[in-house]
């Protein structure tokens, strides 16, 4: 059996590495003998992480020549890659009994052209229908789907599917409000709670205990807001405006004897904020050379992971920078920008410990801060639960697609 993983894998996104990380490795568990391949960003870089094989999703673009040629030539360049890349996606298809759409925020449009993820989306779903293999999304995420023909994509592709299941209810509203039917799809937690129980063995190790000397530990997560203020002078104002409200919560914490971990979950787009946010704070006098203060990058969802570990507590905006701290049993308050951030902190009892990205108050982040320390313990066993219970949600899920993949008659066409 040769099962495919699709999704926008080999892009730096730390997030959705991990989940592929565990849609691999609980497959894997299951099937020891299945072939598996990631149809994916980045073929190379997919297969040093995962170990397995990876195709590309999509041939690259034109090259700065083809770029540079007249419009209609262009057109009709655009036009037969497009055909030939069709043909080589249903010849791909040939070789695969099963794709799964494995986890991340893949139902979206943001930052995507007119014919970007969710077209690539559609057509790799029809070709996998095309060729009666079978299609199953799980625990997708939907977020921004702004465009009319990008709603028509991702409607169309998930009514290919033989199995549909989102990894919150919000993600199932949202997709209700662009017609889709959701009333058989099921909800189950984000991949990333199902990552092997190795992965996750330092849970809990950096919490501090009364009598503990050690200076408290604080990772405070970075987030590549308003596309660092590039697009226009508004854009600008707020990512500046963002900037200074994390700098002042670091200023704050380190001027308590915190220890501040800086982490990202993005490499590509959030680097340059972990830059920004060292500038301005060297700018403001802090001293940033001792053991007190840590930005060191991370290019791996297990570097991320011990960062985490190392500390006691997490405020975060990257989605699973806030997942892989209650993974790793961490209380996390939440400078969310989406609506997935309140749906899981409510799942696991910290639905007061949020606040919107979009209005950055730093005394408010602080006092839930404090709040959050002072009911520590308690919020921890709710935690560890709520993981729990995610992960048994989980093992059930990755135990009926297999029973579904390895059903008589579904065998390769």
């Amino acid at each position: 059996m040769r099962i495919a993983f699709w999704g926008n894998f080999g892009a730096l996104n730390l997030g959705n590495e991990c989940t592929l990380a565990a849609a691999v490795g609980n497959i894997r568990s299951r099937l020891p003998d299945a072939e598996l391949v990631a149809i994916c960003r980045d073929p190379e870089d997919t297969e040093k992480r995962h170990g397995i094989a990876a195709i590309p999703i999509r041939e690259r673009g034109p090259s700065a020549k083809a770029r540079r040629l007249p419009k209609l030539v262009r057109l009709m360049h655009l036009v037969g890659r497009e055909a030939a890349d069709w043909v080589r996606a249903f010849g791909q298809m040939s070789t695969i009994d099963a794709m799964l759409i494995t986890g991340s925020g893949i139902l979206s449009d943001e930052r995507e052209s007119t014919f970007g993820l969710p077209y690539v989306l559609f057509k790799w779903s029809l070709v996998t229908k095309l060729r009666g293999r079978q299609l199953l999304y799980v625990s997708v995420g939907a977020e921004s789907i702004t465009r009319p023909l990008s709603r028509a994509f991702v409607k169309g592709a998930l009514k290919l599917a033989d199995y549909r299941c989102y990894r919150d209810a919000h993600s199932a509203k949202l997709l209700q409000g662009i017609g889709l039917n959701t009333a058989r799809d099921v909800v189950r937690p984000d991949l990333a709670f199902s990552l092997p129980r190795s992965v996750a063995t330092n849970q809990g190790a950096a919490t501090s205990e009364p009598g503990n000397l050690r200076p408290r530990r604080v990772a405070v997560g970075v987030f590549n807001y308003r596309e660092r203020g590039q697009a226009n002078g508004a854009d600008a104002a707020a990512y500046h405006a963002y900037l200074d409200g994390i700098c002042s919560l670091i200023e704050w914490l380190l001027a308590r004897e915190y220890q501040v971990c800086v982490v990202h979950g993005d490499f590509k787009y959030d680097d340059a904020v972990r830059q920004d946010v060292r500038t301005e704070l060297a700018r403001r006098g802090l001293d940033l050379t001792g053991p007190s203060f840590i930005d060191e990058s991370s290019t791996s969802f297990e570097q991320l992971m011990d960062q985490i570990s190392a500390v006691d507590f997490v405020i975060a905006s990257r989605y699973h920078n806030v997942i892989l701290g209650l993974l790793l049993g961490k209380p996390v308050v939440s400078l969310s920008y989406e609506g997935k951030h309140e749906a899981l902190m409510r799942a696991v009892g910290l639905a007061d410990y949020c606040q919107s990205i979009d209005d950055f108050d730093v005394q408010r982040l602080v006092e839930k801060f404090q709040r959050l320390e002072k009911n520590a313990n308690s919020l921890r066993a709710g935690i560890v639960e709520g993981v729990a219970a995610f992960r048994a949600s989980l093992e059930e899920q990755y135990d009926l697609i297999v029973r579904r993949l390895c059903a008589p008659g579904r065998k390769r066409a």
